[in-house]
């Protein structure tokens, strides 16, 4: 170039530009501050919003792992008791403050004592005219019923009262003794006084009420049980009862309950062999002739309070007899009541055992009989929990064990040790569900078992003292208490945080933390054979009225149902979303585009409490009446659909391009009504041809052989199964196979002749999906397999098809709107290419740019999964709130979320319930945790691959 005609160009240094403005080379000082603040507030953010995820973590863990601490013991001390081997103690009780205990020994007499150093409070003698033979104690009902020799029975109210009194009403020198740090208690009228935190005095005393006495048989009672019932008492009794009786009375006035035996009463005793029965004092029946009989009855007590006064008056009723086989030399060591008085077990320290049924105490029957201990091996113990329902053996090596009665016809399983003996009449069989310590050591002495849950302690011959929580069957607990000396009472104090043991020599006092002994994994996370029930199942039941209720905390029914619902939810809402987003990014016109999108998008913005409200009180009860056109639209709509477009090419090619922008509007204004109205006249018609025309009944079929030629055919049942998988297996073999057919023999054909050809192929391939689902459904019913149970079952108003319809809604907007826009971001020249290489818009979309935009689309569906899992208040109002397992799409079911939500405001804090519920949300976190991070990992493997298209 001529140099002479070269533009001319500024100088370097004169940093001009072609503006004729100088540019400036420094950035501004403001320019910088706010980029530095900008990137601080990001990095606290991000760092923070890490902090802040770990941190609801953490906590959640500093909640729950408490759950799983051990039991421990503490504080242990002994003392001498106030017994000898010729007076054993009977009974032993402690109370909720632990500063008292009572015993009461052979000759009668109650002692109550202090529990920290055991001096003496106060002393009585029950029984100055008989000796006691035999005892039973209802811990719940603080009733004592006592066996005498002479053959009477006399039942004993013993409790602790307590009294709140100001600090000026005790004397100054007790109020000296009780003023001083550590609140140390003093014995003080006849009980214990103890310092309140709330500067009062609290007076512990033992109440003693004798009841009245029952004249029962005319020799020693031998064993001795009872529970007290809505109406009163239900005792039941073992007693000699010799042909010549020796002299009995008992007390006749209805106020005088300890009235004595004595020999001035002999003669009145002898009168009233012959009287006739009177309500409060039944007489003594006569005894069978034969060698040294016995007597074994039940008697019936009925309790009348004056609902003025408060006043109780006590009756008992004739006694029952039941037949028994025993003899003297051979009688039963052992009575059990159950709580509702349903059952007695009669048992032998041989292992032998009965089970008589109390349904009927006028016609009670021996039900079972057999062994509760292996052959050679001796019972040694045996008690009940809680509600008096499961029974608890020990025998002489160590073992134990627990069972309960479930119904007969429910029970498949292997574990009912005890034989039945009138197969005519059992409608329970009891079961050993229970295996709560192997054996191997030494011979279980002493059960007793908590007022308030089902902890279990148990003591043996070498001062050995176990903890178990009977629910899980778990061991909490073991140690040596009194090593060397055998344990004959245990004693757990109400509120379950002391418990005490008597040995021969003494008594052994300790604090007691059981922690939380409901939780354990196997009843978090494993089948747990609960009380009454046939067989190990996942239940949650947190609560009950019923104080003896037995806590439910099974995770796994809460967990099934939040992938339940996110099962069904993303079944109809994930298809819908991700169609949606390629249809706009693809073939909608950029201005509809504009207008459709923020529509969508606004379907966020409802509230879901709305949702729920609407589906719970409108969509529920208008489905539940139109079930079978309901399951009919998922039919007819998307035929009608198809065959709308069809149709649309069936058109004239220029009134197709002339009105192509109104293709979808046209296609789906006029399809979707004529799917509608298909499904509300196909819908009864399958009904009656697949369900005997009640879909409903059929669902509901319990296998009753009189509707059997009606509701027996499962055909119905499978075929709303294989109609999609038909329907997808199909459509797979049409594009691999009938399509190509179709290119090669409609080249020849004009654009109508191809699209009626495509027609009749759509037609074929409908039918051919109907005719294999059909053939699939009747050999699976003629093989005998019925759907009934599994995936369809009972319909319940609330449940999942609801659930998967209106969370479907839910979750669209934020996986459409994130599909959407990683469908836009595939850069543009990669359609240009496709479409310049002749590939028409839809090979485009479905071969570049669905692939290219794997990553986002993938993320788009995480992102909604995490959103259906971590819903609640549709659930909560659509879901039934059932914590069932079961597949069923017309059962509901209760979720992680939706469970701590109901739960959580009414649970107890601190308590097992309430870091159970904890536990929930920390699962829920843990299930949304790994989600996320393998949505994470999957998209950045999909990036990495895309990035070098």
């Amino acid at each position: 170039m001529d140099p002479d005609n070269a533009p001319h160009r500024p100088p370097a240094s004169a940093g001009a530009g072609f503006t004729g403005r100088s540019r400036r080379r420094t950035t501004r000082r403001s320019v910088l501050i706010i980029d530095r603040l900008s990137r601080l507030f990001i990095t606290v953010g991000g760092i923070g919003t890490i902090l802040a995820v770990m941190g609801v973590g953490v906590f959640l863990v500093s909640v729950v792992l408490p759950l799983f601490f051990s039991a421990d013991v503490e504080g242990e001390h002994d003392f001498a008791g106030p017994w000898t081997a010729q007076n054993p103690p009977l009974s032993f009780a402690v109370d909720e403050y632990r500063l008292l205990g009572w015993v009461i020994k052979t000759d009668g007499q109650i002692r109550a004592f202090r529990l920290d150093d055991g001096a003496d409070v106060y002393e009585e003698t029950l029984f100055e005219d008989g000796e006691v033979t035999v005892s039973s104690y209802l811990p719940t009902d603080n009733l004592v019923m006592f066996g005498l020799r002479d053959g009477s029975i006399q039942g004993v109210k013993i409790g602790f009262a307590t009294e709140i009194v100001n600090a000026d009403r005790v004397p100054a020198e007790i109020w000296s003794q009780l003023d001083v740090d550590g609140n140390p208690p003093v014995t003080y009228d006849r009980g214990v006084a103890q310092r309140t935190v709330q500067g009062q005095v609290r007076i512990q005393r033992l109440q003693v009420e004798p009841t009245r006495r029952l004249a029962f048989a005319n020799g020693p009672i031998r064993a001795l049980d009872h529970v007290v019932r809505s109406s009163g008492p239900l005792l039941v009794a073992l007693a000699e009862h010799p042909a010549a009786p020796p002299a009995a009375a008992e007390d006749a006035a209805a106020g005088d309950a300890g009235a004595t035996v004595g020999a001035e009463a002999e003669a009145a005793a002898a009168a009233a062999q012959d009287a006739a029965p009177t309500a409060d004092a039944p007489p003594i029946a006569a005894a069978p002739t034969g060698p040294a009989p016995m007597r074994l009855a039940l008697i019936v007590g009925e309790e009348d309070t004056n609902f003025l006064t408060g006043v109780s008056d006590l009756s008992y009723g004739e006694p029952i007899d039941l037949p028994y086989e025993g003899t003297l030399d051979d009688a039963a060591d052992y009575l059990r009541l159950t709580g509702a008085g349903g059952d007695l077990y009669v048992a032998w320290q041989s292992g032998d055992v009965l089970r008589y049924n109390l349904d009927d105490v006028r016609d009670a029957f021996v039900a079972e009989r057999g062994r509760l201990t292996p052959e050679g091996v001796g019972l040694s113990s045996i008690d009940f929990t809680l509600g008096n329902n499961t029974l608890i053996w020990g025998d002489e090596r160590g073992r134990l064990r627990g069972g309960f009665t479930t119904r007969a016809e429910d029970y498949t399983g292997e574990t009912n040790i005890l034989t039945v003996a009138a197969p005519d009449r059992v409608l329970r069989v009891f079961v050993a569900a229970k295996e709560l310590a192997a054996g191997g050591g030494d011979a279980v002495h002493a059960l007793t078992s908590s007022t308030r849950s089902r902890l279990l302690l148990s003591g043996d011959a070498a001062g050995v003292v176990k903890m178990f929580n009977v629910t899980n069957a778990s061991q909490l607990m073991r140690f040596d208490a009194v090593p060397g000396q055998a344990i004959r009472l245990l004693a757990m104090a109400p509120k379950e945080d002391g418990l005490a043991l008597l040995t021969d020599d003494g008594v052994w006092v300790a604090d007691l933390d059981p922690r939380y002994p409901e939780a354990s994994f196997q009843g978090l996370f494993r089948p747990v054979w609960y009380e009454g029930y046939a067989e190990p199942e996942n239940i949650w039941q947190s609560s009950s009225a019923s104080d003896d209720f037995e806590p439910k905390l099974g995770l796994l029914p809460l967990i099934f149902g939040t992938l339940k619902a996110t099962f069904y939810s993303m079944l109809f809402g994930a298809p819908l979303a991700l169609l949606a987003a390629i249809f706009t990014s693809e073939f909608l016109h950029p201005r509809a585009k504009s207008v459709f999108k923020p529509t969508i998008e606004l379907m966020a913005s409802l509230p879901s409490v709305v949702l729920g409200f609407l589906a719970a009180l409108v969509f529920a009860p208008v489905i539940e009446m139109i079930v079978p056109q309901t399951l009919a639209l998922f039919i007819t709509v998307p035929l009608a659909i198809l065959f709308g477009a069809y149709v649309w090419q069936l058109l004239p090619a220029r009134t197709t391009i002339r009105y192509r922008d109104y293709r979808i509007a046209s296609v789906a204004g006029i399809a979707l009504p004529l799917g509608v109205g298909a499904a509300f006249v196909v819908g009864p018609l399958l009904e009656g041809m697949l369900f005997s025309g009640d879909l409903k009944g059929w669902l509901a079929w319990d296998g009753d052989p009189t509707r059997a030629d009606r509701f027996a055919n499962a055909t119905g049942g499978w075929m709303m199964l294989m109609l999609p998988l038909a329907a997808l297996f199909v459509a797979w073999l049409r594009g691999k196979v009938v399509k190509p057919v179709l290119r090669r023999r409609g080249g020849g054909l004009d654009r109508r002749g191809f699209a009626l050809l495509d027609l009749g192929a759509f037609a074929g391939s409908a039918l051919a999906a109907f005719v294999l689902a059909f053939a699939f459904s009747a050999i699976l019913n003629a093989l005998g397999f019925d759907p009934r149970g599994s995936y369809v079952d009972t319909y319940s108003q609330r449940n999942a098809l609801i659930v998967g319809v209106v969370m479907g809604f839910a979750i669209i907007p934020i996986i459409y709107t994130i599909a959407e826009d990683a469908l836009s971001a595939v850069p543009s020249h990669l359609r240009s290419a496709s479409l310049g290489a002749g590939a028409t818009p839809w090979q485009t979309a479905v071969r570049i740019v669905i692939p290219t935009a794997t990553s986002g689309l993938f993320s788009a569906l995480m992102i909604g999964l995490g959103r259906a899992v971590g819903e609640t208040m549709i659930v909560l109002m659509a879901a039934g709130n059932t914590p069932v397992m079961d597949l069923n799409i017309f059962e509901g079911f209760r979720t992680l979320s939706a469970n701590i939500a109901v739960e959580l405001p009414e649970a107890v804090r601190g308590s097992t319930h309430y870091r159970t519920l904890f536990l929930a949300a920390l699962v829920l976190f843990v299930m949304t945790f790994i989600v996320n991070t393998v949505a994470e990992v999957v998209r950045l493997r999909f990036r990495k691959r895309t990035s070098q298209l």
